[in-house]
């Protein structure tokens, strides 16, 4: 499941109880809630906010320019004109990747254009299969910045392809930001063309985090040591509604999923069963529009 919204490191800052946001006793369950918080919100958005490897095929429709689901960036587009038996690979001359209605955003690319210069193509062939790409699909506000450098790099020698431990530096120093440790139960890192997602197992004395290999596509391979880590990081309005999500829960758990939670101190807070207004208000810009 991963690919998580919110960390949690996050999760527990973010607690009103001083007592429970010092305490590991629930970072299992947030880990789970933020999973699955994280792909309902995929559902209700209907699009992902992290980054995967894959290759999609597309129907050109004979028109110059066509539509794509948020593609963060592009290995490689080729075409087919016998439907799909094979490809013609095109240079990146060929085409503009932009994004529809505002040429200088730094969203997620959504139309591919054919260059006006191509001598290739004059517009995408038709066909179920007609178009190929190869890529990194998935949503961010701004593409070029939506991987962070860590602050932190490789320090097994080597990590081997196998390896589920990664060494650093400093596993618990802050951010670059000095907010948060840098690296976090749940988060997506990438190191070289490999992603990796971190356990809950850290050992903070031995500067080590337990991690998955292969996400989302990639390769597991080996890395040297002193190699850069970066950290995938979701748009903050996104992270903030699962966070809301994940704590509603949690909260409503502690009163054994009542409708409401005594205060006496305020008299009594609500919940609301469904989404929280609040996250549902962050997300209502993130929602991709139907095409009927």
């Amino acid at each position: 499941m991963p690919n998580l919204y919110v960390s949690v490191t996050e999760l527990r800052a973010a607690m009103p109880d001083g007592i429970r946001a010092a305490t590991t006793k629930y970072d299992a369950l947030m880990f789970r809630l933020a999973g699955e918080v994280s792909r309902w919100i995929d559902q209700e958005c209907k699009r992902k906010f992290y980054p995967s490897l894959a290759t999609h095929y597309f129907d050109g429709g004979g028109k110059p320019g066509l539509w794509v689901p948020d593609l963060l960036s592009i290995t490689s587009i080729s075409y087919s004109e016998d439907d799909g038996e094979t490809y013609t690979a095109l240079v990146a001359a060929d085409y503009i990747a932009t994004v529809a209605g505002d040429y200088n955003s730094l969203k997620s690319y959504t139309l591919l254009l054919i260059n006006l210069n191509s001598d290739t193509l004059s517009y995408w062939p038709r066909g179920q299969r007609s178009v190929k790409i190869v890529g990194s699909w998935g949503y961010a506000d701004d593409r070029d910045a939506a991987w962070g450098d860590t602050g932190d790099t490789v320090e097994n020698n080597p990590l081997a392809a196998g390896g589920t431990s990664l060494t650093v530096n400093d596993v618990d120093g802050l951010d670059l930001y000095g907010a948060y440790a840098r690296l976090q139960a749940g988060h997506l890192l990438k190191i070289e063309s490999e992603y990796v997602e971190t356990t809950l197992v850290i050992d903070t004395t031995a500067n080590t985090i337990g991690i998955t290999r292969a996400a989302n596509g990639t390769t597991a391979a080996a890395h040297a040591q002193n190699t850069a880590i970066s950290v995938w990081r979701p748009p903050e309005p996104v992270k903030q509604a699962a966070a809301i999500q994940v704590l509603r829960h949690v909260e409503r758990g502690f009163q054994g999923f009542g409708d409401a939670r005594a205060q006496p101190d305020v008299g009594q807070m609500f919940f609301f069963k469904q989404i929280d207004p609040e996250a549902a208000a962050k997300l209502a810009p993130y929602r991709m529009m139907e095409i009927p």
